[in-house]
C-alpha cells in the first residue's frame, strides 16, 4: 500500500550521493558506518538536524505580542512564492545545504563575543497592512551608537565575497558606460568614437542588493525600538543613523562595505513583499533577473514547476 504523508514542510534530507529522499535519522545512521562517496560526518548531520529553524518562528511571536501574522526580515527578502509552498507541502533539503548556513552560525556566534553595543537582539514591530496586524521581527548582529547616530552591522560568511574592479566611464561626465552595438557608449554622450573620452574608474566592493535591503529593513526595526535600545545603553536616542555595513567574511580577509539607507525605497519593499504573502492567491514565479538565482536552490522547485506549468528562473528565459 502506498503511504502518503500529510506533513508539510521540512520533513528529510536528499541523500549527497544518492539524491534519493531519507528520514533525518536513516541519514545520520548512514553517517555513522561512514557511507562511501559521502563527505558528511555524523557531528554535521546532527547539527544540520538539531539547527533546522521552527518555520513558525515568526508566526509564534506574533501571536504572543497579539498580531495576525508575523514575518521575520530573512523571509520578507526570500521568494514569496517559496515561502507559501514550503509552508504548504512536503520538502527535502541535502545537508550540504545547512551545513553552509551552520558554518555561518558558527562563526556569528564568535563574532558575537565583541563586548561593545548591543549584539543580535531580536525586535519587533506591530503595524497594520491591509486590514492584517502584522508583525515583522529581525536581529540585526551588531547595533552601535557612534558620535553621529546609530551604526548597524551585518555579518555574511561566505566563499564568494564581492570585490572591487576598474570599469570604464565617461570621460566628459563621469557616466558609467555600457556595451552598445557600435562601441562603449555613454548613456548621457552617446557613442565614444575617441579613446581620450574614456577613464578607467576603481569602484570598491558593494553589497550584495538583498544583503543592502535586509540591513535597511533592520534599520526600520531600530526606528521603532531606538528608545527602548538607547535605554539599554544607558544613553540618550539619537533620532538619527551613522551608518550602516554588511562586512562579508571569505577564507582570507574581511570584506566591509557600507551601506546607504533608504527609508522610502525599504517602505515600498516592505510593502510589496507583505502583499504578495498575504494574498490568496499563490505569489508569481520570480520573474527579476537578478533574483532567478534562487530557482537553482529552491528545494520546493519541482512543484512550483508544476503549478506553474514550465520551468522557473534562469531555465524559463532559455526556454
Amino acid at each position: 500500500m502506498i503511504q502518503i504523508t500529510t506533513q508539510t514542510g521540512l520533513i528529510g534530507f536528499l541523500c549527497e550521493v544518492t539524491d534519493q529522499p531519507v528520514s533525518f535519522q536513516e541519514c545520520l545512521a548512514c553517517a555513522r558506518k561512514g557511507a562511501p562517496g559521502c563527505s558528511m560526518v555524523p557531528a554535521v548531520i546532527h547539527t544540520a538536524m538539531n539547527s533546522i529553524r521552527d518555520p513558525l518562528y515568526a508566526q509564534k511571536l506574533a501571536e504572543e505580542a497579539g498580531a495576525e501574522i508575523g514575518f521575520s526580515v530573512t523571509e520578507l527578502l526570500s521568494c514569496a512564492r517559496q515561502m507559501r509552498l514550503k509552508a504548504e507541502v512536503p520538502y527535502f533539503e541535502k545537508p550540504s545545504a545547512l551545513y553552509r548556513m551552520n558554518r555561518g552560525t558558527g562563526y556569528h556566534g564568535l563574532l558575537s563575543q565583541y563586548k561593545d553595543g548591543v549584539r543580535e537582539e531580536t525586535l519587533s514591530w506591530k503595524f497594520s497592512y491591509r486590514g492584517k496586524s502584522i508583525l515583522l521581527v529581525g536581529t540585526p548582529d551588531m547595533l552601535e551608537l557612534t558620535p553621529k547616530g546609530w551604526l548597524i552591522t551585518d555579518y555574511k560568511v561566505t566563499g564568494n565575497a564581492p570585490f572591487g574592479r576598474k570599469v570604464n566611464v565617461c570621460g566628459r561626465c563621469e557616466a558609467d558606460l555600457y556595451k552598445g552595438d557600435d562601441g562603449l557608449t555613454c548613456p548621457n554622450c552617446g557613442v565614444l568614437r575617441s579613446k581620450s573620452d574614456i577613464s578607467k574608474v576603481y569602484r570598491p566592493p558593494q553589497a550584495r542588493s538583498s544583503h543592502a535591503m535586509q540591513v535597511n529593513l533592520y534599520a526600520l526595526l531600530i526606528e521603532k525600538n531606538a528608545d527602548a535600545l538607547a535605554r539599554k545603553l544607558g544613553v540618550k536616542n539619537p533620532h538619527q543613523f551613522a551608518d550602516a555595513q554588511v562586512v562579508y567574511f571569505p577564507d582570507k580577509v574581511p570584506v566591509r562595505c557600507p551601506v546607504t539607507l533608504e527609508r522610502e525605497t525599504t517602505m515600498t519593499l516592505l510593502k510589496t513583499s507583505l502583499a504578495a504573502l498575504i494574498a490568496a492567491d499563490l505569489p508569481p514565479i520570480l520573474s527579476d533577473p537578478d533574483e532567478l538565482w534562487r530557482c537553482d536552490y529552491c528545494p520546493v522547485r519541482t512543484v512550483c514547476e508544476q503549478i506553474h506549468g514550465g520551468p522557473v528562473g534562469k531555465a524559463k528565459l532559455e526556454d
